[in-house]
């Protein structure tokens, strides 16, 4: 007892901290929130199944009143009834002959009267079953409401959470840990014991194995029964031993008298009748002697047997127990093992309910913000709503002027369809023809005209187009080649202008080097003292010969470049004279293409004059005929 006492205690110790309150209040006051809403919609259905309640039994109470009512007419149609036929009974049979057709309409009547009665009786009767079945089920709905509310309720008031029912779980789980490896503990003593006996019994090397095989044997003992057994037949000997010396010195006295009577009594083959001596008595009382040693030797060794067997039942008692109690030392393992596997699965429950009730959590939460997000996408809708409302019908009236406005312009189109066809009768010469004269066949022969007509113009307008655009691809192509030109001949403007510069500048050079060689040819033929002057001078005008050579260059590759500006520009020139020539020419297509199709136009026209007059003149044949 010592040893588990002080194993509780241990336990105990080793037992798991709590989590923090924090977390739990949090949650406490969450839960809190999210029943007290559920309690507050709880209340809100409960008061509307409360009015549902209230409407339906002002409805009883209407049919039951009008039921009432019914009864009370057929109760009075019951007794004109009873009095009818007590007056027809008391009127004799000549006069009701006579009556018999006003009785049998009034009696028709009354039949009608009471089916439809009896109809609207019936048809009550359902309502009033409807209407109690109905007052059923919302009795129902509001007892289970109610009851749910009062659940709410206590669960509010206890603030009692699955978490705190999960943690009395853990607790009870825990403390059964705790007794169940108290239990394991004393049983691992008592198998200590048992070893220890077993030890005592068997010997210190010993196999459980072997002994469990030798327990079929019934001749198997132990170490201690071995011992005793052997110990009694020690001292069985000695005793013996002890009887038979003075027998024994005896014996030997009377051999030595009479050897023939020993030999005869050992051997056993003579008896009484083959000795002849005289020592009969003691043979006698020798033989009664072994006798009594054989039977006492007898009941010994019966004695011993009985203890055998009773030691062998109990060494099988022995054995049994050992099995049965290995049997529960495994069985209390396996328990040992359910348990701690069971605390670890109450542990990831415990993990999995924390899991679910914050996922709910967050469920309930989302719920309430999406909630909260129709609300305000329906208002939104409800707004955009009215609004396409005062949009629809601002359109709706703006839509009924238009059709005014259409009316009235399709009565101006009317009248000016009138006008002209009064102005084509005056250019066909009378021979337009209302569409109310025309038959199917003259409607089909134009309609099949007009539409050769349209396949021609429009084969005749898709080549037009396609001359179109081809056209417009070349305008674009000669547009951006006319503007590089112009570009061109702005840039070449730019280098003549700079070019005549150039030359402007170079012959005003010329001109001063010229005047300097006159004025040093003077110089020199002045004075030929003056040798230093005149060898600058030459110097000079040697110098600048040269320069003027690469003047002269110059200017040569300046005309080249400026002749050929002039002929470029007198290409484009040439250039821009055939496009302009192309673009009189495209007009004067164009132009006649408007002819041609002026021509198409009244060729369809005069066509369809022509196949209505052949028509008319074939059908008028045909009617004369």
């Amino acid at each position: 007892m010592d040893i588990i006492m002080t194993h509780d205690k241990a336990v105990c110790t080793d037992a798991p901290m709590r989590p923090k309150k924090s977390k739990d209040e949090n949650d406490l006051e969450r839960l809190r929130k999210s029943s007290s809403a559920q309690g507050e919609k709880k209340k809100s259905e409960s008061k509307k199944l409360k009015k549902k309640l209230i409407q339906i039994e002002e409805q009883n109470e209407s049919l039951s009143k009008m039921i009432y009512e019914k009864n009370t007419e057929i109760v009075e149609l019951r007794k004109s009834v009873n009095s009818l036929n007590d007056v027809l009974n008391s009127v004799p049979l000549d006069e009701l002959r006579c009556n018999s057709s006003i009785a049998c309409t009034k009696l028709l009547d009354l039949t009608k009267k009471n089916r439809q009665l009896r109809a609207e009786l019936e048809t009550t009767k359902n309502r009033l079953n409807r209407k109690e079945v109905q007052i059923q089920k919302l009795e129902k709905d509001l007892k289970l409401a109610e009851e749910k509310s009062q659940q709410d309720r206590d669960f509010v008031k206890k603030g009692s959470s699955p978490i705190d029912e999960l943690q009395s779980k853990l607790v009870s789980m825990q403390q059964k840990l705790f007794e169940t490896r108290n239990k394991n503990v004393e049983l691992n003593n008592q198998l200590k014991l048992a070893q220890k006996c077993l030890q005592q019994e068997i010997g210190e090397n010993f196999n459980l194995n072997t002994l469990a095989s030798h327990a079929t044997n019934s001749n198997w003992r132990g170490r201690a029964q071995q011992i005793l057994h052997l110990q009694q037949k020690v001292q069985e000997l000695k005793a013996r031993l002890e009887q038979q010396e003075p027998q024994n010195f005896d014996g030997f006295l009377s051999s030595s008298d009479v050897p023939e009577s020993c030999v005869t009594y050992v051997g056993g083959c003579g008896g009484a009748n083959s000795i002849h001596s005289m020592d009969r008595p003691n043979v006698r009382k020798t033989e009664l002697q072994h006798r009594v040693k054989v039977e006492n030797l007898e009941k010994e060794i019966a004695s011993l047997k009985g203890q055998l067997e009773d030691s062998q039942s109990k060494i099988l008692a022995l054995k049994v127990r050992n099995k049965t109690l290995n049997d529960e030392i495994s069985k209390h393992k396996m328990k040992a093992n359910n348990l701690e596997e069971q605390s670890d699965f109450n542990s990831i429950n415990l993990a999995t309910m924390n899991d679910k009730l914050n996922q709910q959590k967050l469920q309930y939460e989302k719920k309430i913000a999406d909630v909260t997000d129709s609300l305000k996408e329906l208002t939104k809708e409800r707004d955009d709503l009215k609004l396409r409302a005062e949009h629809l019908q601002s359109k709706i009236e703006e839509l009924e002027n238009i059709i005014g406005n259409k009316d009235d312009n399709i009565s101006e189109l009317q009248e000016v369809n009138r006008k002209l066809e009064a102005d084509m009768k005056a250019l066909c010469g009378g021979f337009l023809f209302s569409c109310r004269e025309l038959r199917k066949e003259e409607f089909i022969t134009i309609l099949d005209t007009l539409e050769a007509e349209k396949n021609s113009l429009m084969e005749h307008n898709k080549t037009l187009n396609e001359r179109i655009e081809q056209e417009r691809l070349k305008n674009d192509n000669l547009q951006e080649q006319t503007t590089k030109q112009k570009i061109r001949i702005a840039r070449l403007e730019s280098k003549i202008r700079d070019m005549e510069r150039d030359i402007e500048t170079n012959n005003e050079k010329k001109k001063r080097t010229q005047r300097i060689a006159e004025y040093a040819s003077s110089l020199s033929a002045i004075s030929s003292n003056t040798s230093l002057m005149s060898f600058t001078f030459e110097n000079s005008s040697i110098l600048n010969i040269p320069n003027c050579n690469n003047t002269d260059g110059d200017m040569g590759g300046e005309v080249a470049n400026v002749t050929e500006l002039r002929n470029r520009l007198e290409l484009a020139s040439e250039k821009i004279a055939m496009l302009r020539e192309k673009l009189d020419y495209i007009c004067a297509e164009k132009e006649s293409d408007l002819k041609t199709f002026e021509e198409i136009i009244n060729n369809t026209k005069n066509m369809i004059i022509e196949t209505l007059l052949a028509q008319r003149a074939s059908l008028s044949s045909l009617d004369i005929k």
